[in-house]
């Protein structure tokens, strides 16, 4: 009896090794083979053809989807067997491979690259490319192959923007510019039918700006009680920029703002008077800086005031008034988190801290004074 099951034993160990070795070599795995295949003491991975293996663990069969791209080695896991069986694994593995074919790439996929990989990665304010994607590039190009997408039709994308404003629709002719750079570089495409396009398309012509509130505008500020109005009045006082008010904290005297958030990549800080202190806490759900802004524009238009101003020109009115009351310009330049140029921003490294400080102050004291 101990001879049989010795023989049986012996017999179990050389089918499985028979099997590990056709199915190694036609490449084909079967669900009689894989029920056969024991774990061996250590992990490994069986070759089942298109990039599909199946990693043999002590405890699972799981099946995955190994590719090389640009030097590095991908795993994308299909499923665990028996859930997922070999007809069904195979059939993921083709279409895989038909997705990563540049030639049946669809734009929804090259914007879901280029949402993750890019702009949510490296950009300081994503939620205004996730809104051009998803309001105007995937409604009308979701299932179109990026190879097949012409000039003409991205450029007739951005004449039909243009109802929303010249400056947005130029913004979109920028982010699909920088869109189908991205599938250049991926392989998509060999062309980017944005290069070239320029501005005529949107017929948006940059001004630049130099609006500055009045006495007058800035005591109409403070008489307004909602919440939005506090954020302009704290953007006079501190001279952030609005996504640096709403995404930053309070630190007890100190609003912070992280480096992800700030312009220039560096993380700052502003001193908070007892008047900017009086304009928090901010709403626990942040509102966006197009409702602001939008929000503004709707006050500004019901009193009439012409030309209107925005809440970027809060900062440079706070700029201003903090350099008419007296204090130096590099401090001003320090306090508004500018990147020095020259000989400054290679030798001068101070913070600054009493100064920035003291600006704070001396803009304080001016706004109480013209309030009064």
């Amino acid at each position: 009896m101990p001879y049989v099951f010795l023989c049986m034993s012996r017999y179990r160990i050389v089918y499985s090794c028979l099997a590990h070795t056709v199915a190694h070599i036609m490449g084909k795995l079967s669900e009689t083979t894989i029920k056969s295949m024991k774990w061996e003491g250590k992990d490994r991975t069986i070759g089942d053809g298109n990039g599909l293996y199946l990693l043999l663990r002590q405890f699972s069969k799981t099946w995955i989807i190994r590719k090389r791209r640009k030097g590095k080695n991908t795993i994308t896991k299909v499923g665990k067997w028996p859930t997922t069986s070999v007809r069904k694994a195979r059939a993921i593995a083709a279409q895989k491979i038909l997705d990563d074919d540049p030639a049946n790439v669809k734009v929804s996929t090259l914007v879901e690259k280029y949402l993750t990989e890019i702009v949510e990665k490296d950009h300081k304010r994503p939620e205004f490319t996730i809104g051009y994607m998803n309001r105007a590039v995937l409604p009308e190009l979701e299932n179109r192959k990026v190879q097949d997408v012409s000039r003409a039709e991205l450029v007739n994308l951005v004449q039909d923007y243009t109802k929303n404003g010249a400056r947005t629709a130029d913004q979109l002719r920028s982010t699909l510019k920088a869109l189908f750079g991205y599938a250049v570089e991926l392989g998509y495409r060999e062309d980017n039918p944005m290069l070239g396009v320029t501005r005529r398309v949107s017929n948006y012509k940059p001004v630049p700006r130099d609006r500055v509130l009045s006495d007058d505008e800035i005591c109409q500020l403070w008489s307004w009680e909602h919440q939005n109005a506090a954020l302009l009045r704290f953007l006079l006082l501190t001279g952030l920029r609005i996504s640096e008010a709403q995404l930053g904290h309070q630190d007890g005297d100190y609003w912070i703002v992280p480096e992800k958030y700030s312009k220039n990549g560096k993380s700052h800080w502003v001193y908070l008077t007892d008047l900017a202190k009086d304009q928090l806490p901010f709403p626990k759900r942040r509102v966006t800086n197009t409702a602001v802004q939008s929000w503004l524009r709707y006050n500004l238009d019901k009193l009439g005031v012409s030309p209107r101003y925005t809440p970027h020109d809060l900062r440079r009115t706070a700029a201003t008034r903090m350099a008419d009351s007296g204090v130096e310009p590099f401090i001003v330049e320090r306090v508004l988190n500018h990147t020095l140029e020259g000989v400054m921003a290679v030798y001068n490294k101070a913070e600054y801290r009493q100064e920035r400080i003291g600006a704070a102050m001396t803009l304080e004291n001016h706004l109480r004074k013209l309030l009064s």
